[in-house]
């Protein structure tokens, strides 16, 4: 019998070996001991760390440190160490912003001299996130600890390892350890020093026994090389229970848990990991067994049984004996029973047996890349095999050596798999992107090539005639991501176009898809995107279909849009999610094969999170092409319903992952996945019925990219129609007014088209969302000019080819009436064609003459003093020096628009910064969903608002009106350039024209216009402030009225000598409308201290009572009688974000986004319903019942009055509108960008508690009962926009569409002067207005 030695012994052994061992070296390779089984290796190896430990007084540890505590003293004995290692730990709840830092670190020698740290060369330095940074943290800034900085440190991120070779030279270590300043409140961190590296022990450990490794440190929730100086059974005994926790029947091993807790700990080490090794052994097989299901195998060989090979008879009595063993085996595994472990390797056997036996598999040759992973093989996510490093990197980022990988064909894939080589890369580099020709006999894949660069190689697949495929003269372009043509061409994606991401400072380089021809290496780019395209492939109908990211104004997490193209660039169109929030990304799509079939599969992943892998999804686009609603199911969920979830980190914990799908039919797929965390990258068979099969998965290694060999037919060859001597596209749209981006505008409201070019950003250059102003865009805008309307909605223009352009239509005071937010490019001579404005892809368009069809294409009207880009210093500022400076000078309590100084912070000029809060945009994100027209309209600014009112007679000519509202239109920018970091050594700016004119014919010299137009105006010499017409004073009338105003006591006596002063009415089962009884009698209307447009006051008389609604209507009430409603949400400031915004569309908010025509058309359904006369109310009966006896500003007082009780208005709440960060929130008080984004106009003093529309009746009534009368939401009114005096009679409240309408009552966003009881704005019926809703009255 062998001996068994108990922990203690070992330790005593070791100690006399160590002894012995007389200058020994303290390594990994000396400190592992080696052993057949796990437990065994383990319990050995942890007495010998102990005693090695031992020798020297270490480890040492310092508790728990968190963000804001004093730093932890260090200070040992190191005089006999050969290797000093320091570990900071993030503890059991995760490393995330766990930022640490080792100050004042430092060696003392034995004569005592002192030598720093941060000057020492490391045998090894780590840190999870990045890389440990000396004397400073990750953002290049001092190291601070609970306000103090250190001039010397080492700062680290996370979990982090830092080895220092000593050599008996020092005598001691000291040190202080602590948060930095970067950490937060969740913050936490272990310190420890040693005299060996656990972390290569483990490494050995996890070699040698990867499988055990892996799944116990996933549920000892900890990391290996803590793990391993630790020896009191703690973690052992916990990995043991999360393990058992996990199994569907669990009393047997919890049974047996309860004997070896009870063991000595010098025992309990070895018994827990024995029970973890017959646990896991379980476990493993309760993962296998949940995919052998069979109903699914059934409908698979009922499938495969159309195919005369295939032996129906043999494989469906194989199925019945997995049927009648499979509840068997599912019951006895978890007693351990013997015959339940053999009989559940048969049912595993027969399964795969059955469905490998497809007979899709019978060309018996895959070609995959197998990565050599090691030790990280289980813990490796997509990047380790080959992707991209994030789901928002393009190729171009990836790394380009440190691999070990290989093409290599898998063959008699039913039995014992055979391996050939094909190609393995002799310099460390990766291969990706295998796209098999029709012909089966060569492959065209990624790799590095010349210069270090990224270049297309074909290989044939019997591993002969290697070449780079891509030769090109500039060779500082990559060219990646390839797929062959059917005509002999292939497409790739390049970084021909200079970008970068514009969120990461252009830190990750953009590629967009050229075309390339082998023969003659002519290469043109075909897209002109802002951001990366990826996996452009060949469809069933020649077409090429691509994902697109872009963010131009839109929520960028989930901006990435399939497209689908001609070869040679020409009919760009959407595939499947433009405006949708879910899925966040669509990689590695395939299309399915059949000449007809339009379906496509995909890898659906996030934003940030888990990058490239996730859920497996079948698409179809004549289903639907938004969000859910063009799912067919997902694989392998048939059955599930695909919930379109809005969520950043989209499939973090889902599981299984996929990545890089092939479809061999409609029903059958070969797809690389990871079934669980601890499980190996491994390639299967999955299919349409919920199977899922292993094929060969390989210990140490993770297999991706298989691709089968076998002939396809070749798509048909779509033929060129670009014309490259031509250096236009024609644009032309059947009906301006079809689709849903203008839905609801009145025929005849867009007069033009404003047509605007983006460039943008460049590679690691500054390009954030605050490079061009405050809740402005990403992109220079250049308008490029406006071109008309025809009568029935048709246009037809020319515009440069090859150039990135949006499509603003205005109305006929030149403003826009809808955002694009997206772009279009047409190639040289094309013409793009559409219906209408963003219609919908799956409706056919009707051939119908229309006037543009009839005429030659218009050329565009360019801006007067021509194209550039808009920026705020020389569009805007001339119209302040001119019309406003008079006043805004500076020398007086008014906005200062004179100083355009530049502003120490933001370093835009002052009086952008004191101008810009008086315009309403939508910022660099807003919802992705096709917004309302007239969202963001010109109108909903309060700037235009009070100059249309007539703002102290400032008038503004028509040419400054068309400036401003471009600039409104264009996000209000204060920059229009970029300023290009220098690149491979090249200026970009020059080297991205230089490649435009060499490879598309055009020239874009921003720069060029720009300065043009700067000396335009250097030409017209210095502005001249012009003063306003003085205004006619206000001619104070002596309006008395008998019995006016009157307290609330007389205003309540008054209302209930009427009788009843309250009634509920039913809108639907369930839903009520509380309104109040408001009296007939007379009020003095209007104000003498507003705007000029609440004068001349006037007397005036409501003849009759009526009832008013105590509350706005709200979304449940509103959506009781149109269900289709949702008022949606109201947008966030600055950028990541992970959801539309904040909620406007709860059930007790009141409604907003509902037209005036649309309010009264709810009122006229109320009036059939009901049988009475219902109605929005006039302006008197507004006005009549929100004084309520007061001629006050508000019936609370004036203006100045708290009003925190009585009304929700722009007050301190709407600070928090200043928020930051990923899913941004409210930025601290001391942020230094909060005063930059506090910039809605508000009071500074009052504090009402919510800062956007909140649920109604949260304020105190006013003395008629009625709620928020002021504030929450301005309420339409029956009522003509026309001027006072008012008039009862004058066809104002008759109720005609053309005119404008009145709404009251000011809202969250407005301040107390602009929401006055006599306060009046004025919208077009047909506007829906992010922040008016309306209240109903019945009339007696």
């Amino acid at each position: 019998m062998k001996k068994k030695f108990t922990l203690k012994q070992i330790v005593a052994i070791l100690g006399l070996i160590i002894a012995f061992q007389s200058g020994w070296s303290q390594t990994a390779d000396k400190v592992y001991m080696r052993a057949e089984d796990w437990a065994s290796a383990v319990l050995q190896t942890k007495a010998r760390v102990q005693q090695t430990f031992s020798e020297h007084n270490l480890p040492f540890s310092t508790d728990v440190v968190r963000k804001g505590e004093q730093p932890r003293k260090i200070s040992l004995n190191v005089s006999q160490l050969k290797q000093l290692v320091l570990i900071t730990w993030g503890t059991k709840d995760g490393t995330r912003n766990d930022h640490s830092a080792w100050v004042n670190a430092k060696l003392i020698t034995k004569s005592g001299e002192t030598v720093w740290l941060d000057e020492m060369k490391f045998k090894k330095e780590y840190a999870q996130f990045g890389h440990p940074t000396r004397n400073q943290n990750k953002q290049h800034k001092p190291i601070i600890i609970a306000g103090k900085q250190y001039d010397r440190g080492i700062y680290t991120h996370g979990n982090g390892e830092l080895i220092v070779e000593l050599d008996g030279q020092y005598d001691r270590f000291e040190a202080e350890v602590g948060i930095e300043n970067l950490g937060n409140k969740s913050s936490s961190v272990i310190f420890k020093v040693q005299n060996i590296t656990t972390s290569a022990i483990a490494n050995r450990l996890s070699q040698d026994f990867p499988e055990e490794m892996r799944y116990f440190l996933s549920h000892a929730n900890t990391e290996a090389d803590i793990w391993l100086t630790s020896y009191d059974g703690q973690e052992e005994e916990a990995a043991l229970k999360n393990l058992i926790a996990k199994l569907e029947e669990p009393a047997h091993f919890q049974k047996e848990m309860r004997r070896v807790s009870a063991l000595a700990k010098d025992k309990k080490i070895e018994a827990c990991l024995q029970l973890f090794k017959r646990v896991l052994n379980v476990y493993s097989l309760q993962e296998e067994l949940e995919w052998v299901k069979p109903e699914s195998i059934q409908l698979a060989v009922e499938n495969m049984k159309q195919d005369a090979n295939f032996d129906t008879t043999r494989y469906t009595s194989m199925l019945k004996e997995i049927s009648h063993l499979l509840p068997l085996v599912q019951k006895g595994i978890y007693t351990e029973e013997q015959q339940a472990f053999v009989d559940a390797e048969k049912i595993l056997s027969a399964r795969r047996e059955i469905l490998l036996a497809n007979p899709l598999l019978d060309m018996d040759r895959i070609l995959v890349v197998r990565h050599k992973l090691k030790n990280n093989a289980r813990i490796e996510m997509g990047p380790g095999i080959g992707t991209q490093s994030n789901n928002w990197s393009g190729h171009n980022s990836q790394r380009k050596n440190g691999f070990d990988c290989e093409i290599t064909e898998l063959s008699n894939l039913r039995g014992q798999i055979q391996s050939k080589t094909i190609y393995k890369p002799d310099n460390g580099a990766p291969v990706s992107d295998l796209q098999l020709h029709w012909d089966a006999d060569r492959l065209l894949f990624t790799t590095v090539g010349d210069n270090d660069t990224w270049q297309l190689f074909e290989v044939k697949t019997d591993g002969t005639g290697l070449h780079q495929v891509t030769q090109s003269e500039e060779k500082d372009l990559n060219f990646f991501d390839g797929t062959y043509l059917p005509n002999g061409k292939i497409l790739a994606v390049s970084n021909i176009g200079y970008h970068g991401v514009p969120c990461v400072s252009g830190n990750d380089i953009v590629g967009n898809i050229c075309l390339y021809d082998p023969k003659t290496h002519d290469l043109r780019r075909l897209n002109f995107g802002q951001d990366n395209d990826w996996d452009p492939i060949v469809m069933n109908n020649g077409r090429v279909m691509y994902l697109r990211w872009e963010y131009t104004d839109n929520t960028h997490y989930f901006s990435r849009i399939m497209m689908h193209m001609n070869p040679d660039g020409t009919n760009k169109k959407e595939l499947y999610g433009s405006g949708s929030y879910w899925p966040n990304s669509m990689f590695d799509a395939q299309p399915l094969p059949g000449k007809d079939n339009t379906q496509f599969i995909a890898i659906v992943s996030g934003h940030h999170g888990i990058a490239r892998s996730g859920r497996l999804v079948l698409f179809d686009p004549k289903k639907g092409r938004q969000e859910e609603k063009g799912v067919v199911q997902e694989i392998p969920y048939r059955n599930k319903y695909v919930v379109p979830e809005i969520k950043d980190r989209l499939v973090d914990g889902v599981w299984p992952q996929f990545l890089k799908p092939r479809a061999l039919s409609k029903e059958y797929f070969l797809v690389t996945a990871k079934m669980s965390p601890e499980s190996l990258w491994g390639l299967y068979l999955v299919d349409i019925f919920d199977n899922v099969t292993p094929i060969v998965q390989f210990e140490g290694e993770g297999i991706t990219e298989a691709t089968p060999v076998h002939k396809k037919t070749t798509p048909p060859v779509i033929p060129e129609k670009v014309n490259l001597k031509d250096t236009e596209s024609t644009i032309y749209i059947q009906d301006i007014y079809e689709g849903a981006g203008t839905k609801g505008v009145p025929r005849g409201t867009i007069k033009e088209l404003r047509i605007i070019a983006y460039e943008f950003a460049y590679i690691k250059s500054p390009s954030g969302h605050m490079e061009h102003g405050i809740q402005s865009g990403w992109d220079i805008k250049r308008v490029l000019g406006t071109v008309p309307v025809e009568d029935d909605g048709s246009v037809i223009f020319k515009v440069p080819a090859n150039m990135p352009i949006t499509i603003q239509p205005l109305d006929g005071e030149g403003a826009a009436v809808q955002l694009m937010r997206s772009w279009l490019t047409g190639m040289p001579g094309e013409v793009v064609s559409c219906v209408g404005c963003h219609e919908n892809q799956n409706t056919i368009a009707k051939p119908k003459f229309t006037i543009a069809s009839k005429m030659q294409p218009r050329e565009l009207t360019p801006p007067f003093d021509g194209v550039r880009a808009i920026t705020f210093e020389h569009e805007i500022q001339p119209i302040l020096n001119k019309r406003c400076v008079a006043c805004h000078d500076g020398k007086n309590h008014l906005p200062d628009f004179k100083d355009n100084s530049p502003e120490k912070v933001t370093k835009f000029g002052k009086s952008y910064l004191a101008f810009h809060p008086f315009i309403n945009r939508q910022g660099p994100e807003a919802d992705i969903y096709v917004m309302k027209p007239m969202e963001y309209h010109a109108n909903t600014s309060d700037l235009v608002q009070m100059l249309k009112k007539g703002h102290h007679n400032v008038e503004l000519s028509d040419e400054e009106w068309q400036t401003l509202y471009r600039w409104i239109d264009c996000n209000a920018p204060y920059n229009g350039v970029f300023n290009a970091n220098e690149y491979c050594g090249y200026n970009q700016v020059d080297r991205r024209q230089e490649l435009m004119e060499k490879y598309n014919n055009v020239k874009v010299d921003w720069k060029g216009e720009l300065h043009a137009y700067i000396e335009k105006l250097a030409a017209k010499g210095e502005v001249e402030p012009v003063m306003p017409p003085a205004e006619e004073p206000v001619m104070h009338q002596q309006t008395k009225l008998r019995n006016w105003p009157f307290s609330s006591k007389t205003a309540s006596r008054r209302q209930n000598d009427g009788g009843d002063a309250l009634k509920v009415i039913e809108l639907a089962p369930g839903v009520t409308m509380k309104m109040v009884r408001i009296p007939s009698g007379s009020f003095v209307m209007g104000s003498e201290n507003g705007d000029i447009d609440e004068y001349p006051r006037s007397k005036v008389k409501v003849k009759k009572a009526f009832w008013m609604g105590a509350f706005e209507v709200t979304n449940e009430q509103y959506t009781a009688v149109v269900p289709e409603h949702d008022s949606r949400y109201i947008a966030q400031f600055w950028k990541d974000h992970v959801n539309p915004g904040y909620p406007a569309n709860m059930p007790n908010q009141p409604v907003i986004r509902i037209s005036w025509e649309e309010a009264m058309a709810f009122c006229d359904k109320l009036s059939e319903q009901l049988g009475m006369q219902v109605s929005l109310p006039t302006e008197a009966q507004w006005e009549w019942a929100a004084r309520s006896g007061s001629e006050e500003d508000f019936w609370f007082g004036e203006s100045n009055t708290n009003f925190s009780s009585y009304a929700n208005l722009a007050d301190k709440q709407l600070a928090n509108m200043a928020v930051i960060g990923v899913d941004p929130k409210p930025m601290s008080e001391k942020h230094h960008l909060r005063p930059y984004f506090d910039f809605i106009p508000r009071s500074k003093t009052v504090d009402d508690g919510n800062m956007l529309g909140a649920e109604v009746g949260q304020y105190e009534a006013n003395p008629w009962g009625l709620y928020d009368m002021i504030g929450n939401v301005a309420e339409w009114t029956r009522t003509d926009y026309a001027p006072y005096p008012y008039k009862e009679n004058d066809g104002r409240n008759a109720g005609t569409l053309p005119a404008d309408k009145v709404a009251r009552g000011g809202s969250w966003r407005d301040r107390p002067e602009k929401a006055s009881s006599s306060h009046r704005k004025a919208f077009k019926s047909w506007q829906k207005v992010y922040n008016v809703g309306f209240r109903i009255v019945i009339e007696e």
